[in-house]
């Protein structure tokens, strides 16, 4: 986030829906069965889906922890085990499962970052700008390469 111009909440969503366009768009041409391709890290194209969806749902969790508490909720898990479980969790799903569950899991984000009021989007050095910018639109961008 450029601290010389942080965002307002109509600003973040904005790129929220620019940076899911893209990587939507990307998605939704991308055939079925090259979702089960394995891409970098051994994982394979629909697995990382799950982990965006995973993503977006985690940051729904702590936005809506902040918006209760007035503090930043962190993680109960490391990083690299919450990107295992989604990984597991992936396994046995259809990628129309996987697929549907990303694009609710979105709405749900984009939901939870429109009712932040701006007091709470810039509280903490602006955590929930940050944590939305690492969770949505930077993690797209991130992935983009993935879906190849």
């Amino acid at each position: 986030m450029d601290p010389a111009n942080p965002p307002t909440v109509p600003e973040l969503l904005a790129q929220m829906d620019a940076g899911w366009a893209k990587f939507h768009s990307k998605l939704q041409a991308t055939r079925s069965e090259r979702l089960e391709d394995h891409i970098g890290e051994g994982w394979t194209r629909k697995q990382m889906v799950a982990h965006v969806g995973t993503w977006h749902d985690l940051t729904v969790d702590r936005l809506g922890g902040l918006m209760s508490t007035g503090e930043p909720a962190g993680l109960e898990e490391h990083e690299d085990a919450i990107n295992a479980r989604a990984a597991r969790a992936a396994t046995g799903r259809t990628t129309g499962e996987i697929v549907q569950g990303v694009e609710d899991s979105f709405r749900r984000l984009r939901r939870q970052v429109s009712l932040l009021t701006e007091e709470q989007l810039a509280a903490h050095d602006w955590w929930a700008a940050s944590i939305v910018r690492g969770n949505s639109f930077g993690h797209y961008e991130e992935h983009l390469a993935d879906l190849g």
